[in-house]
C-alpha cells in the first residue's frame, strides 16, 4: 500500500511539473512571436517609423502603378508578345504586404533603397505562378526582359527612410536619449535632433515681416502715391518701385512724385467744321422755298374750285 501511494504521489508531481513546463514554454514562444512585428509603409517612398529590427513592408496595391508602368515598356500591340501590364499589376496588388527590408537593429535611422524594393517585387512575381499566366510574356527571354524593366522602374522611383523609435544611444544618460526626437512620417530630421544625423540646411520663419512691401488702402477717388504704397523700410531699391502717373507724361509735381491728374477735369474741345455740314443760310433758303411752294399750291387749288 505504501508503494502504491508513493507511486501515485510521484505521478501527480510529474504531471504538475510537465504542465508547468508546457505553460512556461508556451509563454516564451508567445513572447518571442509578439516581439517580431512588421511596419507597413503608406507608399514605396517616404519615411517609416518602428522599433529596432522591425520588418518593413509595402502593400502591393501601392506598388501596382509603378510596376504597371515598367511592364508597359515591354508591351507589344494587343499583347502579341504575351506581356500584359494590367495582369502583372493585379498580381502584385493581390500579393498583399510585400516585405522590402527592416529597420536597423543598432542605429537610429537607415534606408531601404529602391534596388531592395525592386528585388522584393521581382521575387513576388516569380513566385506568383506560371509567368505566362501572370502576364510576363512568352518565353524565358521575354519574361526576363519584362522583370528587368519592372525592376528598373521600381528602383528608380522607390526608396524608404527608416527611423527607430526605441533607439538608445550609448554613453548618454536616460534624460538625453533621443526617444522623443523621432520625426513624424513624411518629415526630415534636423541637425538639432540628438542621435539623428541632419543636413544642417533647415530654415526657420522670420520673426519680423515689416520689411515686406505692403499696400495701404487709399481714399476713394484719390490716388495713393508710391511712398504710401511702399514704405521707406522696404528693402527694394527706388528704381524697383512702381511709378504712378500719367501714361507717357514727363511732368512731375514739386514733391518729385509723378503728377496724377483727375479725369473729372477733362473738357471737350470743339473741332473744325466738316466740309459737308449744312449751314444756317442754306436752312433759311429751304424754309423760304417751302413757303413759296405752299402758297402757289393753295392759289392753284382755289382757282380750280372757283
Amino acid at each position: 500500500m505504501r508503494n502504491t501511494s508513493l507511486m501515485k504521489t510521484t505521478r501527480r508531481a510529474l504531471t504538475v511539473a510537465a504542465v508547468a513546463a508546457a505553460i512556461a514554454g508556451g509563454s516564451l514562444l508567445t513572447a518571442g512571436t509578439a516581439s517580431a512585428s512588421t511596419v507597413l509603409s503608406q507608399a514605396c517612398t517616404g519615411t517609416v517609423i518602428g522599433a529596432l529590427s522591425d520588418s518593413v513592408a509595402v502593400q502591393g496595391k501601392d506598388l501596382a502603378g509603378v510596376v504597371k508602368a515598367g511592364a508597359q515598356e515591354q508591351e507589344w500591340f494587343l499583347h502579341l508578345n504575351g506581356v500584359d501590364p494590367q495582369k502583372i499589376a493585379d498580381t502584385v496588388s493581390k500579393a498583399g504586404a510585400i516585405t522590402v527590408g527592416q529597420i536597423p537593429a543598432n542605429a537610429a535611422s537607415g534606408t531601404i533603397g529602391g534596388d531592395a524594393i525592386a528585388t522584393a517585387v521581382a521575387t513576388t512575381l516569380k513566385n506568383a505562378g506560371d509567368p505566362y499566366a501572370v502576364g510576363l510574356g512568352i518565353g524565358a527571354d521575354q519574361q526576363k526582359k519584362t522583370l528587368d524593366s519592372i525592376s528598373n522602374k521600381v528602383a528608380g522611383n522607390c526608396g524608404l527612410t527608416t527611423y527607430a523609435n526605441n533607439y538608445t544611444q550609448p554613453g548618454l544618460p536616460a534624460t538625453q536619449q533621443p526617444g522623443g526626437a523621432t520625426p513624424a512620417p513624411g518629415t526630415s530630421p534636423t541637425a538639432t535632433s540628438p542621435g539623428i544625423a541632419g543636413t544642417g540646411s533647415a530654415t526657420a520663419p522670420p520673426r519680423n515681416y515689416g520689411n515686406i512691401p505692403a499696400a495701404v488702402p487709399g481714399v476713394a477717388g484719390v490716388a495713393v502715391p508710391p511712398s504710401a504704397l511702399y514704405p521707406s523700410s522696404a528693402t527694394l531699391p527706388d528704381q524697383a518701385l512702381p511709378q504712378v502717373g500719367v501714361l507717357g507724361g514727363q511732368s512731375t509735381s514739386a514733391g518729385g512724385q509723378a503728377d496724377v491728374r483727375n479725369a473729372g477735369n477733362a473738357s471737350a474741345i470743339g473741332g473744325e467744321p466738316a466740309a459737308g455740314n449744312v449751314q444756317l443760310p442754306m436752312l433759311l433758303a429751304v424754309v423760304a422755298l417751302a413757303g413759296v411752294s405752299a402758297a402757289l399750291v393753295r392759289t392753284w387749288v382755289l382757282r380750280k374750285l372757283s
